[in-house]
């Protein structure tokens, strides 16, 4: 899942609850991949990291531990006890309203912690994993604040993999997951014909690529609504899953500005195509349950964040 911010935006940051060794808590990486590149990823781990802290702090909770836990990390060091930050010579870390300060304080232990100390590269690892005794629910929470939509992450999408053992259940998998991502048949069929076969943002109208996707997460038939729904081409159901493309109260597309330098930035800010009959269109009550996604916009001082 995602990280989704205090104003329900979503972050370019994925994370999820595990037990590493026995430790359970909430992994979360920092940016990786090429900067401005195609396998550019987690760019808000920042800001993903700084309302993560913030939410911990509005439960009330009075120390997190932190932890290395990249390959890289395990490679170096034999004990979750060594891979653990410091911070005042501490590994109990102390959580304060000042979670500015916190979060650089982490950062900087993230970056000083290294095989050879006196090394001038960068830090050995660019994954932790921030313990203290939370459920999974509390954990949900600080991950996607109130929000009601559970927002996928590229690794969860990524986790079903071909195995070329087993030739015909791959095939099997694969044609499950297109119907799946298609929506239920007769959802789909009245989308079609709504939005008269065409792809509600790109307009494209190959109906082999145009898939049902649901607004409010599907849960049994009574989502299956029209106003629940709307056509979308496969390419942008995934972005829309992801929390990188939304749709906003005024029917226009917010495209995540981690997506500025693809070619989907050109359909920020543009229409949606609508039903003619308005009950058909997407509903304002279901399109305020999503988050959208997280947008930083240009002007003569610099970068500011737009909210939508």
């Amino acid at each position: 899942m995602n990280v989704v911010s205090e104003n329900n935006e979503v972050f370019n940051a994925s994370v999820s609850v595990q037990t590493i060794e026995g430790r359970s808590g909430l992994v979360i990486e920092s940016r990786g991949g090429t900067r401005n590149s195609a396998n550019e990823r987690n760019t808000d781990y920042i800001l993903a990291l700084e309302t993560v802290l913030s939410r911990l702090f509005k439960l009330n909770v009075g120390t997190i531990r932190v932890f290395l836990v990249s390959k890289n990390a395990f490679r170096i060091w034999s004990s979750m006890e060594e891979r653990a930050l410091e911070i005042e010579s501490s590994i109990d870390i102390e959580l304060s309203s000042n979670i500015q300060e916190l979060k650089g304080l982490i950062c900087k232990a993230q970056k000083d912690k290294k095989e050879n100390p006196d090394s001038k590269g960068g830090n050995s690892t660019k994954k932790i994993l921030i313990c203290t005794n939370l459920n999974d629910k509390q954990w949900e929470f600080v991950a996607l604040g109130d929000t009601k939509v559970h927002t996928i992450s590229e690794d969860e999408i990524s986790g079903e993999t071909f195995d070329p053992k087993d030739v015909e259940n791959a095939k099997e998998n694969i044609f499950r997951s297109i119907a799946n991502r298609r929506g239920q048949a007769k959802f789909r069929s009245k989308l079609l014909k709504t939005y008269n076969q065409k792809c509600a943002i790109s307009a494209t109208n190959l109906p082999s690529v145009l898939e049902a996707a649901h607004i409010v997460p599907y849960q049994g038939v009574k989502t299956n609504n029209i106003s629940n729904g709307v056509l979308l081409r496969a390419d942008l159901h995934i972005l829309f899953d992801l929390g990188l493309v939304g749709i906003n109260q005024s029917y226009k597309v917010v495209v995540s500005s981690s997506l500025s330098d693809t070619e989907y930035e050109k359909y920020h800010e543009s229409d949606i195509l609508l039903p003619r009959k308005v009950s058909e269109r997407p509903s304002f009550k279901a399109l305020n349950s999503r988050p959208l996604p997280y947008r930083k916009e240009k002007n003569m001082l610099g970068f500011r964040s737009a909210t939508y």
